[in-house]
């Protein structure tokens, strides 16, 4: 031992000397002088660096400072990804009602009141169009009695065919005017389109009603919807029928479905894709509009090698490894770096494969799962107790 440190001085001590000049004719000499120290010095640091090992494992006196990391269980295990999209809450039946323009006579109905289809729920004051009906009344009935007049005349071949035929064009004529003047009536009104309920009534008796702007919503009884907009380059992997996790964040509800519809279309403004949800009956929280979060399963393993986001890491070149342990003790190990390909990650934990394919994974092992960032390949560890 005396001889090392002997030796080690006197490398330190050369490296302190100025350098011999080029035109010296004992550099070359020099030079394999420091060559052969080199290789002293090589020899002499692996014969400490196995005199401290030995040290390490046989003198209880000695303290190590061991990295301490976690360990877990190299296995296979159920893997699922899903897709988080925002859905949204649509009635399968929903009517913004919009009035021609004019004022509000009257509003029949309030809101959450059930209506059935065709039933009056908001009049105009269309007094012009009324007294226009009855002029056309009169001029239908007046219409009509001559038309009834010649036509038995006619049946009596008594009178011309032409004042026949002129009598019932005029007849004909009437009723159509009239008929008209009734559905320009009826189109001034609001009825309800279907069996439903009114969800809100915008307009007040008095207003004055715009074509553009809507007076009664109402709502179809027949259920709710579920609906999101999922990004295009999932078009592959979504399919119907495939399980899906909903949860409304704003009133603490949540449950399991499947997906009922994908759409054929894909939207130019925003690249994606629509789909609908099959909702449970009987969940009377939901409401138009109201928001959710949507889990929809696009992979599913049954067994894969799934292992913590954190227990990967890279090196320089961008590849992925973790580190394997090999036991030395209950409470020891030595880590090995194991390179690894990422398969799909969710939430915390990803599938990984080896990354040479000749070579398995050593399924059944331990790897380090927490202080892993800070080993080096071949560097002894402490388990922590867990």
């Amino acid at each position: 031992m005396k001889k090392s440190l002997f030796a080690l001085g006197t490398l330190a001590l050369l490296a302190a000397c100025s350098s011999t000049p080029a035109g010296d004719p004992t550099v070359a000499a020099k030079r394999a002088e420091r060559d052969s120290l080199k290789a002293v010095y090589a020899d002499l640091g692996q014969q400490l660096r196995e005199v401290e090992e030995w040290l390490t494992e046989h003198d209880s006196t000695l303290t190590r400072n061991l990295p301490v990391v976690t360990q877990v269980k190299l296995e296979p295990k159920a893997f699922a990804h899903y897709i988080d999209v925002h859905g949204n809450v649509k009635a399968d039946k929903s009517a913004a009602l919009f009035a021609a323009g004019g004022r509000v006579r009257a509003i029949l109905v309030n809101a959450g009141d059930h209506v059935h289809k065709g039933q009056l729920l908001l009049t105009m004051d269309n007094d012009v169009v009324d007294k226009q009906i009855e002029q056309a009344e009169a001029q239908y009935d007046l219409a009509n009695t001559n038309y009834e007049r010649q036509k038995r005349l006619w049946d009596q071949r008594i009178g011309s065919e032409m004042q026949y035929l002129q009598a019932k064009t005029q007849k004909e004529q009437a009723e159509a005017g009239l008929a008209t003047l009734r559905e320009q009536q009826r189109l001034s009104n609001v009825t309800a389109p279907f069996d439903g309920t009114v969800d809100e009534v915008m307009a007040r008796v008095g207003d004055m009603a715009s074509p553009q702007m809507p007076v009664i919503r109402v709502i179809g009884g027949g259920g709710v919807q579920l609906e999101a907009d999922v990004p295009e380059n999932y078009l592959r992997t979504i399919k119907e029928g495939v399980p899906v996790k909903v949860e409304f964040p704003m009133v603490g509800e949540q449950f399991d479905a499947k997906l009922d519809h994908v759409g054929e279309y894909i939207d130019p403004a925003n690249r994606t894709f629509k789909v609908v949800v099959d909702v449970p009956k009987g969940e009377s929280y939901m409401r138009p509009n109201l928001l959710s979060d949507i889990s929809i399963l696009d992979l599913h393993l049954d067994s894969a090698v799934v292992v913590p986001d954190r227990a990967i890491l890279e090196d320089v070149d961008g590849n992925s490894y973790l580190f394997t342990l090999t036991p030395k003790s209950t409470d020891e190990a030595v880590a090995g770096k194991t390179y690894v390909k990422r398969v799909s990650s969710y939430k915390g934990r990803t599938v990984v494969t080896a990354a040479d394919s000749t070579k398995a994974l050593p399924v059944g092992g331990s790897i380090v799962d927490e202080g892993a960032k800070n080993l080096s390949d071949g560097q002894s560890v402490r388990i922590a107790n867990q």
